[in-house]
């Protein structure tokens, strides 16, 4: 009878660990990188929140951050998501201004994951990467 608590002690304890193990969705968190020309990168950070059903989020929080209106998730390669963000920014002038996201998600089970692709923003296009703080 011992040797089976013992052994159901055991296996809790592990099934605990694996379960604090696992970090959420793998959009979710912290995002820091650039986007555009190497000599002349644009600094970019994304939060982004996943709630159980969607994913929203702010590209550049502050005063001029734009806000995330569409995440599209294609999953089925499960080693490198392919992933389209869209979300609503503004112009030097305060006139809306649509940003379109088209990337790879990699690493998908580390910590530090990796987004990278091509990021639009007006009329500027380029490639960026981030990765997951």
């Amino acid at each position: 009878m011992t040797r089976g608590l013992f052994a159901m002690a055991l296996v809790w304890l592990t099934l605990a660990a694996s379960a604090s193990a696992q970090f959420g969705h793998p959009l979710d968190g912290l995002w820091s990188g650039q986007w555009g020309p190497r000599d002349k990168p644009n600094r970019l950070l994304l939060e982004l929140d996943w709630d159980g059903k969607t994913i929203t989020g702010v590209i550049n929080p502050g005063p001029n951050a734009a806000t995330v209106t569409s995440v599209k998730i294609d999953h089925s390669d499960p080693s490198s998501w392919v992933i389209r963000l869209e979300a609503e920014g503004k112009d030097a002038s305060g006139r809306p201004m649509p940003i379109v996201v088209d990337g790879r998600l990699e690493n998908i089970g580390a910590y530090r994951r990796v987004f990278r692709g091509t990021w639009t923003q007006g009329r500027d296009k380029g490639p960026f990467v981030v990765t997951r703080n």
